[in-house]
């Protein structure tokens, strides 16, 4: 299991100049999204994932929305399965 990171770490990639980094790398010039988009990270921050071209996806607020839906899900269902509670 990937090692969790720490508080300062998660600020440090969700940085504003680290995103906007990112964004600028990604054809984005002005550095910021479309309102109706955001950044995902393929391998979230919480679980050591950084905010880098390769780790990050920009995805409609609706899928983004749907895959945290789906992800959560899949996390309840495998507690369900090893016999634990939410």
């Amino acid at each position: 299991m990937a090692k969790k990171a720490t508080k300062a770490q998660i600020k440090k990639e969700r940085s504003r100049k680290k995103v906007e980094k990112v964004l600028k790398q990604k054809g984005y010039k002005s550095g910021k999204l479309p309102k109706d988009k955001v950044l995902h990270h393929v391998k979230s921050v919480i679980k050591g994932g950084k905010t880098t071209k390769k780790n990050t996806r920009i995805v409609s607020k609706t899928k983004h929305k749907n895959t945290q839906e789906k992800k959560r899900e899949r996390k309840d269902l495998k507690m369900v399965e090893k016999g634990g509670e939410n």
